[in-house]
This record gives C-alpha cells, structure tokens and sequence, in this order.
C-alpha cells in the first residue's frame, strides 16, 4: 500500500480525496494532507490524516441524530377525568375571598389620582440631565507632530490611489503581478510553518510520494525535494501517478 502527502493551501472539499485515488489508480493508498486551510466539510473518513498549518479550524463532526422512538397504539376507550378533592373550593372560602378585595380596593381609591404624563417627564428629565464628558485633549509636543505625519501619509496613499487610473489598477499584468506576490508571500509562510512543525515533518518522512497541488505550496515541494531526494517530490496528480506505476515495476 501507498503512502502520499499532499501540500495544499486551497479549501479542499470531501470529494476531492475520491479523485485523488481515481487520478492515482489506487483506491487503497493512504493519502495524509498538510493544508494550510480546513476542508470545506468533515474529512476524516476520506484521510488518514489532515493536518492544518493555517489559520481556522478544522469543521466539526457531523451530528447524527437519535432515532425517534416507536409511538403507542391510542386506545379505544379514554380514561375517566380524576379532580382532586383540594381542587374543588369551598363556598365560604369564596365569600371570605371577597370580603378580603373589597377593603383593598378601598384603599386604593383613598391613595389619589396617579401622576400625570407631564410630571413622569418632568421627573424624567430632572434625572437625565447629567453633566457632559470632558472632550478629549488633543496631542501636544511631539505627539502632535507624529500625528501630524500619519494624518499626511493616509492622505498621500489615497491621493496616489485616485490618481492612478482604474484601467491600470484593472489590467491582467498589474493584476498578475499582485497575484505572483501573494502567492509567493503564502508559500514562504507555509514552508516555515512546515519546517516549524515537528509532526509535519515525521509524517512527510513516511511518505512515498510527496505532492504539491497548488501554486503556493510549489516553494514547500522544492525544498523538500532538495531536502529528502530519496523521496519524490512532484507537482499535481499525473506526476505522482508515474512516480507510483514506476515503484510497480519490478526492477530487473
């Protein structure tokens, strides 16, 4: 059986893992993943392992949920209606209740009118009417020249911004280029996250074949290839599928 790795730094779905064994022509090759972002869904039933390196986390286990219970056979018949004894009040205790709310209501009639709508907002306003927070002081000395300076920086970036024309900003080379540099600047991350993580390494050690699948993890796949060059170290699945039907061949 096959061991593989595969370096990605793209949200890979569940499903890509069954392509990856159809693509290899092995369908019981362990394939261990070294992502520097979590799968879009639950993947440890399609991996050996998967290991991120990246910001997030990886999603959680699918909830399966209980089977609902069997329900009872309703009955033909209904079960008689059972009241208490305590339940049912007695009649003096009624007449004593009502002799108990009338002096109540007497009193309340004795207590006065409520306060008027324009004495609750008087009131009201009485207890808002708090002293105003002191304005922030504003920076003195060289606070002030080093706010100064910022305030002129912003305002310089946004100047340059408006004065550069939309088609430039907008064109496939200034876009390219900007796309070169994130992705040269993820795959130096990824590679020293790589080389940081002791368990990385252990499980690229065991590896058969090493697979870089995307661009920002081709800088990764080189300097382990100039690391280790007893294993494989290839770019995307049909490399990898020549490097494993030559391990096949018997050596004559």
């Amino acid at each position: 059986m096959s061991n593989v790795v595969l370096l990605s730094t793209r949200k890979l779905p569940p499903t890509y893992f069954d392509q990856v064994r159809e693509d290899l022509g092995d369908q019981n090759i362990t394939i261990d993943v070294v992502g520097w972002v979590a799968p879009s869904a639950w993947v440890a039933d399609k991996v050996n392992s998967f290991t991120l390196i990246g910001p997030g986390r990886m999603p959680a286990a699918p909830v399966v949920e209980p089977e609902p219970e069997p329900a009872t056979k309703p009955t033909d018949e209904a079960q008689d209606a059972v009241i208490a004894p305590e339940a049912v009040a007695d009649p003096e205790t009624v007449v004593d209740d009502e002799a108990k709310v009338a002096p109540a209501a007497a009193d309340v009639a004795a207590a006065g009118p409520a306060p008027t709508a324009g004495a609750a907002a008087s009131t009201a306003g009485a207890a808002s009417s708090t002293p105003a927070a002191a304005a922030k002081p504003r920076p003195t000395g060289a606070k002030r020249v080093v706010k100064a300076v910022e305030w002129r920086a912003r305002k310089a970036r946004k100047t340059a911004g408006r004065m550069l024309p939309k088609a430039i900003k907008t064109s496939a080379p200034v876009k390219f280029l900007r796309g070169q540099r994130a992705t040269s600047d993820l795959g130096k991350t990824y590679w020293e996250r790589v080389l940081s993580r002791r368990d990385v390494l252990e499980t690229i050690d065991r590896a058969d074949v090493v697979i870089a699948l995307d661009a920002g993890a081709i800088w990764a796949g080189w300097n382990l290839g100039q690391r280790k060059a007893s294993t494989p170290v290839v770019l995307g699945l049909p490399a990898a599928r020549r490097e494993l039907d030559m391990m096949k061949v018997p050596s004559t």
